[in-house]
């Protein structure tokens, strides 16, 4: 025989209705946010390389990231908050920001315009990578790292080759080489 009860809900009204208010002095203090709050994403758009990994790794496809335009968008209502962006961003341009983004009546997306460099500062800023022969194995790790599909191996032939046109000079295929064959110039 199930137990009924009156009032299931009494003991924790009883208890709320003797505590502390949680929004004492709302509008006058700042919020102090939750040690484990996510935030949200900001970007540093001057440092990005539009290499399209962050737009790649959300889930719900709030980022899209357009290299010709040199723009990135996020459309606020469709990010959740998880932080995958700022983790794969291989020049760390992506950051959460503790608190909340303005709440609104429409669904509104940002989108930032990088600044174009000047000639001789986009030349020394990534750098695409150079393959030393000498030391490399064509493992193949560099190719399957590439973002952008931009490096091809060829194991049997011993041959490697970079599209030009496709590298962003992100730096990854430097990072995940093995023998370090691999340098940005």
């Amino acid at each position: 025989m199930a137990e009924w009860r009156v009032f299931p809900f009494a003991h924790t009204a009883l208890k709320n209705l003797f505590s502390k208010p949680a929004t004492t002095g709302y509008p006058f203090e700042p919020v102090k946010y939750p040690e484990r709050m996510r935030g949200h994403v900001q970007i540093k758009i001057e440092d990005c390389i539009s290499c399209g990994l962050c737009a790649r790794s959300c889930p719900p496809g709030a980022l899209k990231v357009d290299r010709a335009a040199r723009t990135w968008t996020i459309n606020r209502f469709d990010c959740v908050q998880c932080g995958n962006c700022t983790n794969v961003c291989p020049k760390k341009c992506l950051f959460m920001v503790p608190g909340y983004t303005e709440p609104g009546a429409q669904k509104v997306s940002e989108t930032f315009t990088r600044p174009a460099p000047p000639e001789q500062e986009a030349q020394q800023a990534g750098g695409k990578p150079v393959n030393d022969a000498s030391k490399c194995v064509y493992c193949t790790l560099c190719a399957k790292k590439c973002p952008q599909d931009a490096i091809t191996v060829d194991r049997a032939a011993k041959s490697w080759a970079l599209d030009a046109e496709k590298c962003v000079g992100c730096g990854i295929c430097a990072a995940s080489c093995p023998k370090k064959c691999l340098t940005l110039k």
